[in-house]
């Protein structure tokens, strides 16, 4: 079976009415309250990531939440179209063939953190990770790429390219005329990839091609290195 989800975000009392909707129709809602991209899980059926989520287990990492016009909002994750409101149009994630011939260098990429854009949106917690975040990426590290040496400020840096490459691109292909981001690198050189699937990041793109990140392999199960077509189907009225 391919994969699918459809997103959606839900103030307080949206999610309230949407809640209990559900438990009219006797519908399971999975409750998310520490690890956000554990509500990609393929065998998941209905999920919901709490607010609170975003302040758990990845909490540095995923400090672009509270920043976001997203902040306070209850995430709805379904693998059923016929469980999404009518009146929503949610945000679409999907399997995809999407494929580089190679991933820019990390001479390439380095200067993608300089954009004015991407500086004006980073929290500031997010340069500021803890001894032990550098010790579950040397494990994972060495377990994967035995043959290219630990550099955690390599790291660090290739974590911040990727996600300024979906807030000002300059590596992207082209679709219905507009730009389509993708992630600059690969699953052990990624990091909170969930804020591009769930649209924290990079929600003024129609479609973007994003790779899970460590986390998301880990605790969603999804497969290294391979790119998701992550689909928006809607502007958003405060845009222009």
């Amino acid at each position: 079976m391919k994969y699918k989800k459809y997103i959606l975000w839900m103030d307080s009392q949206k999610f309230r009415r949407f809640r209990e909707d559900l438990e009219k129709k006797k519908t399971l809602l999975v409750e998310e309250g520490r690890i956000p991209c554990r509500a990609l899980r393929p065998s998941l059926d209905m999920g919901v990531v709490f607010p609170s989520a975003w302040d758990g287990f990845c909490k540095r990492r995923t400090s672009w939440y509270p920043r976001s016009e997203k902040a306070g909002e209850y995430l709805i994750v379904s693998s059923s179209l016929q469980l999404i409101p009518d009146s929503e149009t949610p945000i679409v994630i999907i399997d995809s063939d999407f494929s580089l011939d190679r991933l820019p260098t990390f001479e390439e990429i380095a200067s993608l953190v300089e954009s004015e854009e991407y500086r004006k949106r980073k929290p500031l917690e997010w340069d500021r990770p803890d001894a032990s975040e550098k010790d579950f990426y040397q494990r994972w590290f060495e377990r994967y790429k035995s043959n290219e040496p630990f550099e955690f400020g390599k790291i660090l840096l290739s974590h911040s390219a990727n996600h300024a490459n979906f807030i000002d691109p300059r590596y992207f292909v082209t679709w219905n005329g507009e730009k389509a981001p993708y992630s600059i690198a690969d699953s052990t050189h990624i990091c909170s990839s969930c804020l591009e699937f769930f649209n924290i990041i990079g929600s003024q793109w129609p479609v973007k091609y994003v790779a899970p990140c460590i986390g998301a392999v880990l605790f969603a199960h999804l497969p290294m290195d391979q790119y998701f077509k992550v689909e928006t189907p809607y502007r958003r009225v405060r845009q222009p």
